[in-house]
């Protein structure tokens, strides 16, 4: 019988990400474990089962644990990993979170870059952390490596962006997480058992724009949906970051809309799950996504789909989801209001998502990897 290829998935950064590649990490997991690829064996740096959503670097408000946590994560990725590499011996090493070791370790490495968006937003981020890094990234990427990313849009700006490498860089379409949990109370607790309600799932980031989603509900509030509810669920503050959360709070209590703007701060699963099963219309107002696992979820949950039409957000929802011009929040308010208006429009969008998802499950998700290891093993 022929030797079996061991991989070595590197699921350490599972533990304090609130992002779309917590997400990430848990599918690849999953799928790998459910494999039935007889050729393929896998190992895990973590058992990630064992790492809740309390755990304490998920969302550090102390600035000394962050500090902590970036020392913590470079010893990890520069020794700890690469001796675990050495004891293991696997053919193929995965890192899912941008970063894999920039040591020659005689193994190919599969390295996720999820977007460009380091690059992109430099006022986003700590102006010392982000170059710290983005260094980090390019190190990673010398020796036998294979970036991975999630969109042909996210491919196109990373070609682009390392024109001057010799970077082979492969497409997989992520799966999501579909939840059967679910959580009632919080609709007692934010009042939503008898409202009809917008959704925005996501951390309160300057690049989700919800700014633009809250200045289209005020036109919405004032063209006679009087009982029409928005609800923003996520993570409030990022990184001891007020900055979006300020600015909402002013527009929100300026035009008197406390009542009906709803922000939650960060939720469980189940009260998420609960949210999206109830939703009337999820929107994703967002300037620059290289995936957009919301509009998955929300697909999943059988409810109508509005999203800007920057970033991978029409790629993902390939014709299952209305589209207005990002930052418009005129434009959003007369696409909402006619989606509200028009129930064959809103199960027209329905039905397309639910036949969209299958190009999306974690199957289809863990079977384009082992094809991808096979692929690089033979090579």
């Amino acid at each position: 019988m022929a030797q079996k290829i061991k991989v070595f998935i590197d699921t350490f950064y599972y533990q304090a990400t609130l992002s779309g590649i917590r997400t990430y990490i848990n599918e690849l997991a999953l799928g790998a474990k459910n494999s039935k690829n007889n050729n393929i064996e896998y190992h895990f740096s973590h058992d990630i089962s064992n790492w809740g959503q309390n755990h304490k670097f998920l969302n550090p408000k102390n600035r000394l644990l962050r500090l902590y946590f970036h020392m913590y994560y470079f010893l990890w990725k520069q020794i700890i990993l690469p001796f675990k590499i050495i004891k293991h011996n696997p053919d193929v090493l995965i890192c899912p979170d941008f970063v894999s070791p920039l040591w020659h370790l005689r193994i190919h490495k599969l390295c996720v870059i999820h977007d460009t968006l380091f690059w992109d937003y430099p006022k986003n981020y700590n102006a010392l952390w982000r170059k710290y890094y983005i260094k980090l990234i390019n190190l990673g990427l010398r020796g036998n490596t294979t970036v991975i990313t999630t969109t042909e849009y996210a491919k196109r700006k990373l070609e682009r962006l390392f024109s001057t490498k010799s970077l082979s860089i492969t497409v997989i379409f992520q799966s999501f997480s579909k939840s059967t949990l679910g959580d009632d109370r919080i609709l007692r607790t934010l009042n939503l058992q008898d409202s009809d309600y917008l959704l925005h799932v996501g951390s309160f980031d300057k690049r989700k724009d919800l700014i633009t989603l809250v200045k289209a509900f005020k036109l919405l509030k004032e063209d006679k949906n009087k009982n029409l509810k928005l609800v923003l669920a996520g993570q409030k503050i990022l990184n001891g970051d007020s900055e979006v959360l300020n600015e909402l709070e002013s527009y929100i209590l300026k035009n008197k809309m406390s009542n009906y703007v709803l922000m939650t701060d960060y939720l469980s699963k189940a009260e998420i799950s609960t949210l999206y099963k109830h939703a009337f219309i999820y929107v994703f107002p967002s300037l620059d996504e290289g995936f957009g696992i919301p509009i998955l979820e929300a697909f999943n949950n059988k409810i109508p789909v509005v999203t800007s039409n920057t970033g991978a957000m029409v790629e993902v929802a390939d014709g299952a989801a209305q589209h207005f011009n990002a930052g418009d929040h005129i434009k959003l308010f007369k696409v909402l209001n006619e989606l509200i208006i028009s129930k064959p429009a809103r199960s027209y969008l329905t039905e397309k998502g639910s036949e969209r998802l299958k190009a999306f499950s974690r199957e289809v998700f863990i079977k384009q990897y082992e094809q991808l290891i096979l692929k690089s093993v033979k090579n």
